[in-house]
């Protein structure tokens, strides 16, 4: 094969256009710090990339979900906090106007201040979040629990006659883990009741069959009747399922009884179109909370409800109640805030060791997409400083190899 200059020339500056094309390729690693500019330069590497970017966007968020978690538990907890107090010093009060030397004005006075600590009570049940209530469940832009006042004979004034909740029983969840879901709150009408409730129909049962296919939601659980359901068959469905209550069937009026496992509210409705409940003399067709039938009589008082007892107690001078009844009633309400005030402390601990987990991912994980994509400087200044010098030399070379031009024979 016949070599020319042409070709030599060609051959020479296609060389040095390799060389510099790698040299900018370089530079632009150094600049950039990455190994990659553009994915079809190392494809496996980008997918790769973008998988542990994925991953390590979910981590950041779960840790922002357990930071708004922990800051929502620690509003709450410091609620319950200022709940115990208030608790404490009513049964500290209870006890006090239950020893017989204190008069009926001294009783009197203890109660201005169990008025005024039911007062503050109210209004840390309606503590609030980012402007939002903390213990509403879902329904947080209004105050869960609203008073109801009228005069009081004993007192000589206006005193609260009665605290209702109108929050739900809804669980505000946070994922703080990749299918790992944890409930945030507790409602107001579980924290903040005192006794089991229970609920006595008025409608006799006995010959109540169930019509068609139905379902009801009993705090927050889905229960369903089949037609051709007795009121055997329903109290047993109720109990077979995964129900914080228990149903039986009232002897004396043929009527069902529903109670609570745990203080709290009973709260339920029927669904999909059913009437069971309504049936059977539960609920009056509204929707909770307040739509428990007129006619059937219920039991159960919440925590307010014991603070007013004692509060009446006293300014009616039954020392007797004060120091049985109404003391123990004090005693139920400080046991359930402290049993949910201890399961917020737990998730709280929980979260505390997801969220160290998770930075300890994040840490990891950072460092394997350095590795993957970030270009390594000294190796990447090395090659480029013998590109460099591969360059000048290929520059030198071709100086030298392609001297003779045309003119230099037409010389």
């Amino acid at each position: 094969m016949r070599i020319t200059h042409g070709m030599m020339g060609d051959n020479l500056i296609n060389i040095v256009k390799r060389n510099s094309q790698k040299m900018v390729d370089l530079q632009s690693n150094v600049a950039t710090g990455k190994k990659a500019r553009i994915p079809r330069e190392d494809p496996v590497g980008v997918g790769h990339s973008i998988l542990y970017n994925r991953a390590l966007f979910e981590l950041k968020q779960y840790e922002k979900n357990i930071d708004d978690a922990k800051s929502r538990m620690n509003v709450a907890d410091s609620a319950l906090a200022s709940t115990t107090e208030i608790l404490q010093r009513v049964r500290e009060l209870a006890v006090q106007g239950a020893n017989g030397i204190y008069t009926k004005n001294d009783r009197a006075k203890i109660a201005v201040e169990i008025e005024e600590l039911l007062e503050e009570l109210v209004n840390t049940a309606n503590t609030k979040y980012k402007g939002k209530a903390v213990f509403a469940g879902n329904e947080t832009l209004e105050d869960p629990f609203r008073v109801k006042r009228s005069f009081s004979k004993y007192a000589g004034s206006e005193v609260i006659e009665r605290v209702e909740y109108f929050g739900d029983i809804g669980k505000r969840n946070r994922e703080i883990a990749r299918g790992d879901v944890l409930p945030v709150n507790v409602a107001g009408n579980e924290i903040f009741w005192a006794e089991n409730s229970m609920l006595f129909s008025a409608v006799d049962a006995t010959d109540y069959i169930v019509s068609g296919d139905a379902s009801v939601m009993i705090n927050g659980t889905r229960v369903g009747f089949k037609a051709g359901d007795n009121i055997e068959m329903i109290v047993n469905r109720i109990n077979n399922a995964h129900v914080p209550v228990r149903a039986s069937v009232n002897r004396m009026n043929g009527g069902i009884i529903i109670e609570t496992s745990s203080a709290r509210d009973i709260w339920i409705s029927d669904i999909e179109g059913g009437s069971v409940m309504q049936d059977l003399g539960v609920i009056s067709g509204k929707t909770p909370p307040l739509n428990l039938s007129p006619a059937a009589r219920r039991f159960g008082g919440t925590v307010f409800d014991m603070v007013q007892r004692l509060r009446d107690s006293l300014y009616m001078d039954d020392g007797e109640d004060i120091g049985t009844r109404a003391l123990a009633g004090v005693d139920l309400a400080l046991d359930n805030v402290l049993k949910y005030r201890a399961e917020l402390g737990a998730r709280s601990s929980r979260l505390d060791i997801v969220k160290a987990r998770v930075i300890s991912d994040q840490t990891s994980i950072e460092e394997i997409l350095s590795r993957n994509e970030d270009v390594d400087v000294a190796d990447a200044i090395t090659n480029l400083k013998q590109l460099e010098l591969a360059y000048q030399t290929a520059l030198g070379v071709s100086a030298r190899i392609i001297q003779p031009t045309l003119l230099d024979f037409l010389r």
